[in-house]
């Protein structure tokens, strides 16, 4: 049967066994692949069969899903996809399955203790246009589209705005599109909106300077 392998920093944690039923993955207790992380939303993602395969779909999350360091919306899962929600990775293996049996199977995937080239990529919603301009501290380009449902700041090779530096985290703080607005979450960098230090989920203003982990950034909405 095929599977889902949670690691944690490169550590094998647990194995879920993926069946005919939906497999939830959140910060809730009633998920089957429960992730006790802030960054983590109560219902994250879930994992489904379509036909003979398995379809990885984000569920609106607040810091996004990623599928091989890039954001997804839905996903039709290959063999050894390293599927990335927070800090945690599931890599989904189909080796060593007998064939996908059409039989009932428990709505609970079973646990075995040991934790990837998107075929989709995210669709943003219709709307106005995010965008950052960087106005003082080092990245690798002066201006980012906010293209994504939700975008990485950090170091870590997932950001989508790369910070630079040997002490700077690798995920400082996410930027989520939220209707027809943007949110900004400090991860585990400090972040200040106009100088006021901002420690939740906080929504921003057309203008507004953003400082996080030695990087400044003009926010504009279009």
């Amino acid at each position: 049967m095929p599977k889902l392998i949670l690691k944690l920093d490169g550590h094998e944690l647990q194995r879920f066994a993926v069946g005919p039923h939906p497999v939830s993955i959140g910060r809730s207790a009633d998920s089957h692949i429960v992730i006790d992380n802030p960054a983590v939303s109560a219902r994250h993602a879930r994992v489904y069969r379509e036909g003979s395969q398995f379809v990885l779909e984000d569920l609106n999350s607040t810091n996004g899903t990623f599928v091989n360091d890039k954001p997804i919306a839905r996903h039709t899962l290959a063999e050894g996809d390293a599927i990335i929600v927070a800090k945690h990775t599931l890599v989904f293996t189909q080796q060593g399955s007998e064939p996908l049996e059409t039989t009932a199977d428990d709505n609970r995937p079973s646990q075995m203790y040991d934790a990837v080239v998107p075929k989709t990529a995210i669709r943003t919603p219709r709307g106005r246009i995010g965008s950052l301009k960087v106005v003082a501290g080092n990245a690798e380009r002066s201006d980012y589209v906010l293209a994504a449902v939700t975008t990485m700041i950090g170091k870590a090779d997932i950001a989508q705005i790369r910070l630079t530096g040997w002490f700077k985290p690798d995920i400082a703080a996410a930027i989520s599109r939220r209707g027809e607005g943007f949110t900004i979450t400090p991860m585990v960098g400090k972040v200040s909106i106009n100088g006021l230090r901002v420690n939740g989920r906080r929504e921003l203003a057309n203008g507004d300077r953003i400082e996080v982990s030695g990087l400044t950034l003009k926010f504009s909405l279009t």
